[in-house]
C-alpha cells in the first residue's frame, strides 16, 4: 500500500542541468471583471511551492490587475466581459422579436383559418346576397394573407440574424479556446475555475478546452466555477466523461460536492445506484473540510493534519494552485522515469493529491500562528514554502488516515 515516505518521490530532483520549466509549467483559466485575486492566489501558490512558470489566462478586464499583483506570472487576457455581454444582450433582444413575431403570426393565421371556414360555409347557399358578401370577405382575407406573409418574412429575417449572431458567438468561443489549447503543449497542468465566473459564453469556451485536455491527456484541475458549471444540465454528460478521465482532479468543498453528486444522480431516486457507480469514477476528488478527503474509485484517503483556526477567503484557491503543482511534478516525474515504480501512476497522483493538502494545513496553521484574526491567503502563500521544506524527507504516518478496504489506492 501507499506509505508516508513516498513523499520522497513526489518532488523532481533539483540538479546543475536543471532549466527554466523543468519543474513545472502550469497555467490557470481564471479571472473575471469581478475576480481577480482567485487566480493570482491559486497561480502565486504554485509558484511558491516551486514551479517554475505560471500563466493565467482570464478576462480582459481582469488582465491588467493581476499583473499588478505580481511581476512573476505570466498574463494573456482571452476575451472581453464587455463584449462577451454585447453578444449575449443582442441575443436576448432578437429572441424577444422573434417569440413576438411568432405569436402575431399565430393569432393571424388563426383568424385567416376561421375566414377560410366562413367562405366554405357560404358556397354552400346561392343568394345573390350572400355572394356579396362572400366577394366582401375575400378581399379582406386576401388583405390578411398579405399582411401575415409580411410577417412571415419578417420573421425569417430576425431568425437569419439570429444564426448569424450565432456564428460570431461561436468565433468569440473558438477564439478563447484556440488560445488556450495552443498552449497545451507547453503546460504540465492546466486548473480551471478560480474567479472564472458564470459568464454562459465562457462556459462554452471552457467546455471546448476540457475536451482538449482529455484528448491531449493534460492534467486538469477543477476548482470553484469550473465545478459549478459541471453541475449544470447541459453539462452532465461532460461531468460524466471526467469522472472517467484518470488525469482529473476536482477539489470541490461541501455544497460543491452536493451539487455534483446531484448532478451525476440525476435524480434522488437513483441515489443508491450512484453510491454503486462510485467504485467506477477513475479521476480524483478533494473534498475540502475540516478534514480534507482524497477519493479515487472506492477508496478514499483522509488528510488529519491540523491547520489554523482562521478560514479566509482564498484559501481554497491556494489549495488549487498547490496541487497544480504537484500534479505538474507528477508529469514530470513520470515523462523522465522518476517515478516510484512501486505505485502505479494513478495512485502516484493520489498521494501527491494528499500531500499538497497536508502541506497548505501546514502553511494555513503557520500563518494562523504568526497573524492570528488578521491572517489572510496571502499570509498562507507566504508559508507553503516553509511548509514543504520538510517534506521532501517524508510525512508523519499520523497524519494520514486511510481506509484499510481502499482497493485503488493498494498496490
Amino acid at each position: 500500500s501507499i506509505h508516508w515516505n513516498h513523499a520522497n518521490n513526489l518532488f523532481p530532483p533539483l540538479t546543475t542541468s536543471s532549466h527554466k520549466g523543468s519543474h513545472g509549467r502550469i497555467a490557470i483559466f481564471g479571472g473575471s471583471e469581478k475576480y481577480t485575486g482567485a487566480p493570482y492566489y491559486a497561480a502565486q501558490s504554485a509558484l511558491h511551492c516551486g514551479v517554475d512558470l505560471a500563466t493565467v489566462f482570464c478576462a480582459k478586464e481582469a488582465s491588467v490587475p493581476i499583473k499588478c499583483y505580481s511581476p512573476e506570472l505570466m498574463v494573456q487576457s482571452v476575451y472581453s466581459v464587455e463584449e462577451l455581454d454585447a453578444l449575449l444582450k443582442e441575443e436576448e433582444g432578437l429572441l424577444d422579436e422573434l417569440e413576438q413575431c411568432k405569436q402575431s403570426n399565430d393569432l393571424m393565421t388563426n383568424e385567416v383559418n376561421e375566414m377560410e371556414l366562413l367562405e366554405t360555409m357560404k358556397k354552400l347557399k346561392h343568394s345573390e346576397e350572400q355572394q356579396h358578401l362572400l366577394i366582401q370577405n375575400e378581399l379582406k382575407n386576401d388583405d390578411k394573407m398579405e399582411l401575415l406573409a409580411e410577417r412571415l418574412a419578417k420573421m425569417k429575417q430576425v431568425e437569419e440574424k439570429l444564426q448569424s449572431l450565432r456564428d460570431r458567438q461561436d468565433v468569440s468561443v473558438n477564439s478563447i479556446a484556440d488560445t488556450i489549447t495552443s498552449m497545451f503543449p507547453t503546460l504540465h497542468t492546466l486548473c480551471i475555475g478560480p474567479g472564472l465566473g458564470r459568464h454562459p459564453l465562457v462556459f462554452s469556451a471552457v467546455e471546448k478546452v476540457i475536451r482538449k485536455a482529455m484528448e491531449s491527456k493534460l492534467i486538469l484541475v477543477l476548482d470553484a466555477d469550473a465545478l459549478f458549471m459541471l453541475s449544470l444540465e447541459e453539462y452532465r454528460i461532460l461531468l460524466e466523461e471526467l469522472r472517467g478521465y484518470e488525469r482529473c482532479v476536482m477539489t470541490p468543498n461541501l455544497m460543491e460536492m452536493r451539487r455534483l453528486n446531484d448532478a451525476s444522480s440525476s435524480v434522488a431516486s437513483r441515489g443508491t445506484e450512484w453510491e454503486e457507480s462510485v467504485e467506477k469514477h477513475s479521476n480524483i476528488v478533494v473534498e475540502k473540510g475540516n478534514i480534507d478527503k482524497i477519493i479515487q474509485g472506492g477508496g478514499e484517503m483522509q488528510c488529519r493534519e491540523e491547520g489554523g483556526l482562521k478560514r479566509s477567503g482564498g484559501i481554497g484557491d491556494v489549495l488549487a494552485g498547490t496541487i497544480s503543482a504537484f500534479m505538474a511534478w507528477s508529469a514530470i516525474l513520470l515523462e523522465t522515469g522518476m517515478s516510484n515504480n512501486k505505485i502505479d501512476e494513478q495512485q502516484q497522483r493520489v498521494f501527491a493529491a494528499w500531500t499538497a493538502c497536508v502541506a497548505v494545513k501546514r502553511a494555513t496553521k503557520v500563518a494562523f500562528q504568526r497573524k492570528r484574526r488578521t491572517m489572510s491567503a496571502i499570509d498562507v502563500i507566504g508559508e507553503v514554502g516553509v511548509a514543504l521544506e520538510g517534506m521532501e524527507g517524508g510525512l508523519q504516518l499520523e497524519h494520514c488516515n486511510q481506509l484499510p478496504q481502499t482497493k485503488s489506492l493498494q498496490e
